[in-house]
Protein backbone atom coordinates (compact mmCIF):
# COMPACT_ATOMS: atom_id res chain seq x y z
CA UNK A 1 0.00 0.00 0.00
CA UNK A 2 1.32 3.12 -0.84
CA UNK A 3 2.28 5.34 2.75
CA UNK A 4 0.65 8.73 0.73
CA UNK A 5 -2.72 7.33 0.72
CA UNK A 6 -2.40 6.63 4.73
CA UNK A 7 -0.91 9.73 5.39
CA UNK A 8 -3.62 11.83 4.13
CA UNK A 9 -6.21 9.65 5.96
CA UNK A 10 -3.71 10.68 9.10
CA UNK A 11 -4.23 14.14 8.30
CA UNK A 12 -8.14 14.46 7.38
CA UNK A 13 -8.31 12.60 10.93
CA UNK A 14 -6.60 15.38 12.83
CA UNK A 15 -7.82 18.40 11.28
CA UNK A 16 -11.23 17.89 13.95
CA UNK A 17 -8.83 17.58 16.42
CA UNK A 18 -6.88 20.43 15.93
CA UNK A 19 -10.19 22.58 14.97
CA UNK A 20 -11.29 21.21 18.21
CA UNK A 21 -8.35 22.54 20.23
CA UNK A 22 -7.72 25.95 18.25
CA UNK A 23 -11.49 27.27 18.75
CA UNK A 24 -14.18 26.79 20.69
CA UNK A 25 -16.36 24.75 18.82
CA UNK A 26 -19.88 22.59 19.80
CA UNK A 27 -20.66 19.47 19.67
CA UNK A 28 -22.59 20.08 16.08
CA UNK A 29 -19.58 21.75 14.65
CA UNK A 30 -17.75 18.99 15.61
CA UNK A 31 -19.69 16.64 14.09
CA UNK A 32 -20.11 18.69 10.77
CA UNK A 33 -15.88 18.52 10.95
CA UNK A 34 -15.63 14.95 11.55
CA UNK A 35 -18.28 13.40 9.17
CA UNK A 36 -16.60 16.18 6.30
CA UNK A 37 -13.20 14.40 7.42
CA UNK A 38 -14.75 11.13 7.59
CA UNK A 39 -16.54 11.39 4.17
CA UNK A 40 -13.04 12.96 2.57
CA UNK A 41 -11.53 9.71 4.30
CA UNK A 42 -14.08 7.35 2.43
CA UNK A 43 -13.47 9.20 -1.13
CA UNK A 44 -9.55 9.09 -0.44
CA UNK A 45 -10.34 5.02 -0.04
CA UNK A 46 -12.32 4.68 -2.49
CA UNK A 47 -9.94 6.74 -5.07
CA UNK A 48 -7.33 4.94 -4.09
CA UNK A 49 -8.98 1.45 -4.67
CA UNK A 50 -9.83 2.50 -8.42
CA UNK A 51 -6.41 3.65 -9.06
CA UNK A 52 -4.73 0.00 -7.56
CA UNK A 53 -7.89 -1.47 -9.03
CA UNK A 54 -5.13 -3.98 -10.62
CA UNK A 55 -3.40 -4.72 -7.52
CA UNK A 56 -4.68 -6.97 -3.88
CA UNK A 57 -6.07 -4.45 -1.78
CA UNK A 58 -6.50 -5.39 1.69
CA UNK A 59 -10.30 -6.16 2.72
CA UNK A 60 -9.75 -4.24 5.96
CA UNK A 61 -8.94 -1.14 3.91
CA UNK A 62 -12.08 -1.26 2.25
CA UNK A 63 -13.91 -2.11 5.50
CA UNK A 64 -12.53 0.83 6.77
CA UNK A 65 -13.71 3.17 3.92
CA UNK A 66 -16.69 1.72 3.95
CA UNK A 67 -17.37 2.21 7.94
CA UNK A 68 -16.20 5.78 7.41
CA UNK A 69 -18.92 6.60 4.14
CA UNK A 70 -21.10 4.92 6.42
CA UNK A 71 -20.69 6.95 9.50
CA UNK A 72 -20.20 10.09 7.76
CA UNK A 73 -23.42 9.91 5.61
CA UNK A 74 -25.72 9.15 8.84
CA UNK A 75 -24.15 12.26 10.25
CA UNK A 76 -25.36 14.28 7.20
CA UNK A 77 -28.36 12.75 6.86
CA UNK A 78 -29.80 12.23 10.44
CA UNK A 79 -32.61 14.90 10.30
CA UNK A 80 -32.09 16.79 14.00
CA UNK A 81 -28.55 15.78 15.24
CA UNK A 82 -28.59 16.42 19.13
CA UNK A 83 -25.24 15.97 21.14
CA UNK A 84 -25.83 12.49 21.75
CA UNK A 85 -26.80 11.34 18.44
CA UNK A 86 -22.99 12.25 17.55
CA UNK A 87 -21.32 10.87 20.83
CA UNK A 88 -23.19 7.27 19.35
CA UNK A 89 -21.59 8.02 16.11
CA UNK A 90 -18.57 8.71 17.13
CA UNK A 91 -18.26 5.96 19.57
CA UNK A 92 -19.30 3.29 16.97
CA UNK A 93 -16.90 4.76 14.56
CA UNK A 94 -14.08 4.06 16.97
CA UNK A 95 -15.54 0.86 18.13
CA UNK A 96 -14.95 -0.33 15.16
CA UNK A 97 -11.79 0.98 14.04
CA UNK A 98 -10.92 -0.66 17.18
CA UNK A 99 -12.43 -4.07 16.35
CA UNK A 100 -10.50 -3.36 13.14
CA UNK A 101 -7.12 -2.75 14.96
CA UNK A 102 -7.77 -6.14 17.19
CA UNK A 103 -8.55 -8.42 14.15
CA UNK A 104 -5.35 -6.99 12.46
CA UNK A 105 -3.17 -7.56 15.67
CA UNK A 106 -5.19 -11.21 16.07
CA UNK A 107 -4.02 -12.02 12.39
CA UNK A 108 0.04 -10.55 13.09
CA UNK A 109 0.30 -12.67 16.24
CA UNK A 110 4.12 -14.25 14.52
CA UNK A 111 5.15 -10.94 14.39
CA UNK A 112 5.30 -10.70 18.44
CA UNK A 113 6.71 -6.73 18.03
CA UNK A 114 3.47 -5.67 16.68
CA UNK A 115 0.84 -8.04 18.25
CA UNK A 116 1.12 -6.44 21.51
CA UNK A 117 0.66 -2.23 19.88
CA UNK A 118 -2.56 -3.82 18.02
CA UNK A 119 -3.85 -5.60 21.04
CA UNK A 120 -3.44 -2.52 22.62
CA UNK A 121 -4.49 -0.02 20.17
CA UNK A 122 -7.85 -2.56 19.77
CA UNK A 123 -8.36 -2.40 23.44
CA UNK A 124 -8.13 1.33 24.11
CA UNK A 125 -10.19 2.03 20.92
CA UNK A 126 -12.88 -0.22 22.54
CA UNK A 127 -12.59 0.97 25.50
CA UNK A 128 -13.06 5.15 24.43
CA UNK A 129 -15.77 3.81 22.29
CA UNK A 130 -17.79 2.84 25.80
CA UNK A 131 -16.26 5.98 27.57
CA UNK A 132 -18.03 8.44 25.11
CA UNK A 133 -21.06 6.64 24.67
CA UNK A 134 -22.08 6.67 28.51
CA UNK A 135 -20.18 10.32 28.87
CA UNK A 136 -21.75 11.82 31.91
CA UNK A 137 -24.05 15.09 30.44
CA UNK A 138 -22.72 16.96 33.57
CA UNK A 139 -19.11 16.89 32.27
CA UNK A 140 -20.85 18.24 28.44
CA UNK A 141 -17.60 20.88 28.23
CA UNK A 142 -15.22 18.09 28.38
CA UNK A 143 -16.45 16.41 25.77
CA UNK A 144 -15.24 17.88 22.28
CA UNK A 145 -11.55 17.62 24.12
CA UNK A 146 -11.93 13.96 24.78
CA UNK A 147 -13.22 13.42 20.76
CA UNK A 148 -10.07 15.68 20.27
CA UNK A 149 -7.63 13.35 22.35
CA UNK A 150 -9.03 9.81 21.01
CA UNK A 151 -8.65 11.28 16.88
CA UNK A 152 -5.17 12.19 18.28
CA UNK A 153 -4.75 8.99 19.76
CA UNK A 154 -6.22 7.00 16.85
CA UNK A 155 -4.25 9.21 14.32
CA UNK A 156 -0.97 9.09 16.03
CA UNK A 157 -0.98 4.88 16.53
CA UNK A 158 -1.68 4.42 12.72
CA UNK A 159 0.99 6.71 12.00
CA UNK A 160 3.20 5.01 14.10
CA UNK A 161 2.87 1.92 12.90
CA UNK A 162 2.67 2.94 9.40
CA UNK A 163 6.18 4.17 9.38
CA UNK A 164 7.38 1.23 11.62
CA UNK A 165 5.96 -0.88 9.25
CA UNK A 166 6.67 1.04 6.07
CA UNK A 167 3.50 -0.51 4.53
CA UNK A 168 -0.12 -0.94 5.27
CA UNK A 169 -0.98 -0.75 9.02
CA UNK A 170 -3.18 -3.25 8.30
CA UNK A 171 -2.03 -6.67 7.62
CA UNK A 172 -2.52 -9.01 4.83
Amino acid sequence: MKLGYRITRFALLLIPAIVIFSTHISLEGISIVFGASVLTGAFATMLFIFFHFDEKVNAKVMMEGLADAFFGIVIFTYPTPDNQFFLIIFSSWIFFMGALQLVSGFENMEDSDYFWLYLLAGITFLAMGFVIMNFNPRFKENIPSLVAIVLIIYSGTNLYVLLKRKKDIYVS
